[in-house]
């Protein structure tokens, strides 16, 4: 079986894409881009759940004007207007039963997913308000610091979670929501899993061992993260792969380290792909003028078939792939999301 077969096959589950290609595409003057261009083409390459950033912690997820709470809630506004209008290509993944369990032709499911825990504003109400439009994954940091804790870019302080983060993590293990510790500082990180009912998640991140960056794991967070039943996506930015010029047998080397450190069952697919995001705000410390740097054969999800050959070049059998591509995400989701919607 080809990679390209083995893409069709198996569930494919994107563990993070940010909404940012769905507003600037909106704002460009495409009414509905989100049916028309991203979902046609994340369907045509294979994905078939995708985690989507609707909003978070930073300046671009509100439409550059800081107002967390307003645009978070009209850019949750603009997938509910869009989903039904697709005829049935685009579902939202809500409880167990709209996990599918297998890939479903001309469909593809979201997950809606807050990238750090701003828009709550600091209520517990504001966090089952989201709950109640359809959210059920939530980062409880960005890189910065927030009402939850401290982001990586906080490290200086030594801060972790907050009482109001604690009793978000709290919380979301009651209504069934997946939290996710990428970008948690190391000291929130581990309160985060003393707090924790249930599995957690790193959505996107890579192995400290192997490229020491503040966006990558030590050992000893990945062991504390497989133990507990979660899991940790890989992470295909080119700085938390390699030092310099990144390659995918770079961000191979890190998959095979993972799974030797955790087990194939506790590896996934985080990516977090940025190629068609538009511009990005210099608030995010992100110059819209320098050029974007890619990991090498693995820009986007159309290389994906790429990917697959590679896992197969460094001896993972199908089964395995199946496991890295959507399994273990699936099984994971399993255990956290609701039955049926709590409120």
């Amino acid at each position: 079986m080809n990679a390209k077969e083995t893409l069709q096959k198996h569930l494919v589950v994107e563990g993070h894409r940010d909404v940012y290609e769905q507003l600037h595409r909106k704002s460009t003057g495409e009414e509905t881009p989100l049916r028309d261009a991203i979902a046609p083409r994340l369907i045509r390459d294979g994905i078939n759940v995708c985690v989507y950033a609707i909003s978070g912690d930073s300046y671009s997820h509100t439409q550059n004007t800081g107002r967390y709470l307003e645009t978070a809630l009209e850019n949750i506004d603009m997938f509910l207007e869009e989903a039904p209008r697709s005829e049935g290509m685009i579902s939202l993944i809500k409880t167990r039963s709209d996990l599918p369990d297998k890939p479903r032709p001309g469909n593809i499911s979201f997950i809606l997913h807050f990238e750090g825990g701003m828009p709550l504003q600091g209520s517990i109400h504001q966090l089952r308000n989201f709950y109640r439009l359809g959210l059920r994954s939530m980062q409880l940091t960005w890189n910065f610091r927030n009402e939850l804790g401290d982001g990586v870019w906080e490290n200086r302080t030594k801060g972790g979670l907050t009482n109001f983060g604690v009793a978000v993590i709290k919380e979301m293990n009651r209504l069934g929501m997946v939290v996710d510790l990428s970008h948690m500082n190391r000291e929130g990180f581990f309160q985060a899993l003393e707090a924790a009912g249930a599995p957690l998640i790193v959505s996107h991140s890579n192995a400290c061992t192997m490229t020491d960056h503040p966006r990558n794991l030590t050992d000893d967070q990945m062991k504390a993260i497989a133990q507990q039943g979660g899991l940790v996506g890989i992470f295909a930015l080119p700085d938390p792969v390699a030092k310099k010029d990144a390659g995918l047998e770079d961000l191979l080397r890190h998959v095979d380290y993972m799974v030797k450190l955790m087990g194939i069952e506790h590896v996934a697919l985080g990516l977090d792909f940025i190629k068609y995001d538009g511009p990005r705000t210099l608030k995010d410390r992100h110059h819209p003028l320098h050029q974007r740097k890619y990991v090498t054969d693995l820009e986007e999800i159309e290389d994906m078939p790429k990917f697959v050959e590679g896992l197969m070049r460094h001896g993972y059998k199908e089964k395995e792939i199946a496991l890295i591509l959507g399994g273990n995400y699936i099984r994971v989701l399993r255990t956290i999301l609701p039955e049926q919607s709590v409120i």
